[in-house]
């Protein structure tokens, strides 16, 4: 019966193409081949958890760098969650969800932008989005930007908020810091000089209109500690914040009004000391009622990486700061480059002893970086294009502040006969890219070993249980994901890897084992086939609201994909969404409010805004439950910030539930 179901898909799909061709029909061979093609695909869907949905989300095909992950939020207020997507120092993209597929992008911002928080900061009904400002490295630091969006999909009051501290802006996270219904706001930022002792970490209280004023800094640890989560450590409605990213942990206990007290060592013992932590999520693995925690790791890519996939012939690199010199690769044929990726000021090309400079599109145009040259490139060059090499370049154990005015920056490539090249990276800024069939490099850079961390809370207090639930990850990985992929109503994990930039990505997931522990889950399905990249950030969506949560990926230097989850079509298990809207009052908006599900003598609990975000938070108020087999739901309690509850008893499962259409 399915063989025949899909046979017929199978068949209208290739008379619809048939169609839309007109002039030019498919040989017989061509036909049987696409044919083939969909059956392949229907059946590898079967079979795994996810697979990549290409035409539901058109976003660019171009590799790019990326700030974080992906940003869930329904921006129109039309019942479909939409995306914020960063292109790091380019543009934010909106992608409107139109009933299960997704839009051409608008562009919220141009520029160097960082992270992101959305809210209705006014309480008027429409969303606005605050930015953190990238400082151009130090040169330019700047304050967040404010814009709205309207039910029409308009953006209005484009502005800076001249009163904010000015910095170099990392993270937006908004909160409810005094519970009075009003959303708040924790911004990070790069310390600047003057910002080294007292840190960058500021928080902003709400007066409700909209209209912010600085309440002082929050716990600092270090300058590369600038990414947070805010959650609920002690299960006291008080949102705790946890500041990470560096040498060391600061966790921060929410108490009256808008005080935070350090109770680092109280809180997280000796794991504070968890070094180079990429993201945190916050999931209630054991299904007792409190936040656990699951923790990525992952070094700032600061400095020169080397990578080889000797199968495949490919040989990969990185470099910033300083110049890179890789002295010899053996080649068979052309030197074909691909997925360059350069960044401002730095974008010149020089071939051969002559340092012939190659005309790149657009280069004359970039006057600050504000307006970079976004994107892979790709070089084909042949042997007498780069002949030679000179004399002044990469000289040995010379920085790049004591070049001479000769030795200009650049990326250098030269042919020395015998099938041998020679490379010169000499960039401040970052340069990375893949050469492909290299039979021989200098050896690749040893990846240090960056295990994860799951913490359990104790009553407040965090405790490593890593080994005894089954995880065992040792490479470095550039975030994590907490989410029910399978809808058996325990908490998953999703793990993306750093990776290896000569190498196609596929994440790491851990399925879990009714609370008492984690089994990998190698054959999931997702694969991030993008050269030249390292891992970034994740979130999960149910983008056409069947009742399963698809995933949102990116990769730094790589491409934004979403892979749809296939539990709806090959599961018995049960679901229950559920949208959470402002409350019954009006004083208070959904953000932070926190649901919490009854069915077949188990809790769950889930809070609009909850994000393994390093920068930004969601903005997802469709809260979506796994129910395994349970066919029954007794009540859902929302408690919104501000104190207020309501319990609705939704008379339904395999469904979205709307609390506000049922207080009507």
């Amino acid at each position: 019966m399915m063989t025949f179901k899909i046979s017929a898909q199978a068949f209208l799909l290739l008379g619809s193409s048939l169609i839309v061709m007109g002039c030019e029909l498919p040989s017989r061979s061509s036909t049987n081949e696409a044919a083939s093609q969909l059956l392949a695909q229907q059946s590898n869907q079967a079979q795994t958890l996810f697979s990549e949905n290409q035409d539901a989300l058109p976003s660019p095909k171009r590799a790019s760098r990326k700030w974080d992950g992906p940003i869930v939020g329904d921006l129109d207020g039309d019942g479909w969650q939409d995306l914020l997507l960063t292109e790091h120092a380019d543009k934010i993209l909106i992608f409107w969800n139109e009933k299960g597929k997704f839009s051409q992008p608008d562009t919220l911002q141009t520029g160097d932008m960082h992270g992101t928080g959305i809210a209705d900061f006014d309480n008027d009904g429409l969303l606005e989005v605050i930015i953190a400002q990238g400082g151009g490295n130090g040169s330019n630091p700047r304050k967040p930007k404010h814009i709205e969006i309207t039910k029409a999909r308009q953006l209005t009051e484009n502005r800076v908020l001249n009163h904010f501290e000015k910095g170099r802006g990392r993270a937006v996270k908004t909160l409810d810091a005094n519970q009075d219904g009003s959303v708040d706001l924790f911004l990070t930022g790069f310390a600047t000089p003057e910002q080294a002792k007292a840190g960058a970490n500021h928080l902003y209280s709400n007066d409700g209109t909209g209209a912010f004023t600085f309440e002082g800094n929050l716990p600092y640890s270090q300058r590369l500690s600038y990414k947070t989560i805010v959650t609920n450590i002690n299960d006291d409605d008080d949102p705790d914040v946890i500041i990470f990213g560096g040498g060391k942990m600061v966790a921060a206990l929410g108490g009256p009004d808008f005080e935070f007290i350090d109770a680092t060592k109280a809180v997280l013992g000796d794991a504070y000391k968890t070094t180079e932590v990429s993201a945190i999520a916050q999931l209630d693995y054991d299904n007792d009622g409190d936040l656990d925690l699951a923790i990525s790791r992952a070094k700032h890519q600061f400095s020169h990486q080397l990578f080889y996939d000797k199968a495949q012939q490919r040989y990969a690199f990185f470099s910033r700061f300083q110049p890179l010199y890789i002295e010899e690769l053996s080649i068979n044929g052309n030197f074909h480059l691909v997925n360059l990726q350069m960044a401002y000021p730095d974008f010149d090309i020089y071939l051969g002893q002559n340092k012939s400079k190659l005309n790149i599109a657009g280069r004359k145009d970039i006057k600050s970086y504000e307006s970079d040259l976004s994107g892979s490139r790709a070089l084909n060059i042949e042997p007498q294009q780069a002949l030679g090499w000179p004399s002044d370049i990469c000289p040995e154990g010379v920085k790049m502040k004591y070049l001479s005015p000769e030795s200009k920056p650049g990326l250098y490539i030269g042919y020395l006969g015998d099938d041998k090249w020679r490379i010169c990276s000499q960039t401040r800024s970052p340069t990375a890219g893949v050469v492909l069939n290299v039979t021989d490099g200098p050896t690749p850079t040893t990846i240090e070993r960056l295990p994860v961390k799951l913490l359990e809370n104790q009553n407040g207090h965090y405790v490593e249980v890593t080994a005894v639930k089954g995880i065992d990850i040792q490479q470095p990985t550039a975030s994590v994901v907490a989410a029910d992929f399978d809808n058996d109503g325990w908490t998953d994990l999703l793990f993306m890897r750093y990776g290896n930039m000569a190498k196609p990505h596929k994440p790491i997931m851990y399925l879990n084992d009714k609370g008492n522990g984690f089994v990998e889950h190698k054959d999931h399905g997702i694969v991030i086939n993008d050269l030249g990249a390292t891992g970034a950030g994740a979130d999960v969506i149910d983008f056409d609201k069947d009742g399963d949560l698809d995933l949102v990926t990116a990769n730094e230097r790589g491409t934004w994909r979403l892979f749809e989850n296939h539990t709806s079509g090959q599961s018995s298990h049960h679901f229950l969404g559920v949208m959470v809207g402002g409350s019954p009052s009006g004083k208070a908006t959904q953000l932070a409010a926190k649901a919490t599900l009854q069915a077949c003598g188990r809790q769950w609990q889930q809070q609009v805004g909850a994000s393994s975000s390093a920068y930004a938070d969601s903005y997802n108020n469709q809260l979506l439950f796994g129910l395994g087999n349970c066919t029954h739901v007794e009540s859902v309690k929302v408690q919104w910030s501000d104190g207020e509850t309501k319990v609705y008893i939704p008379n339904m499962i395999d469904g979205y539930f709307d609390t506000t259409a049922a207080r009507r």
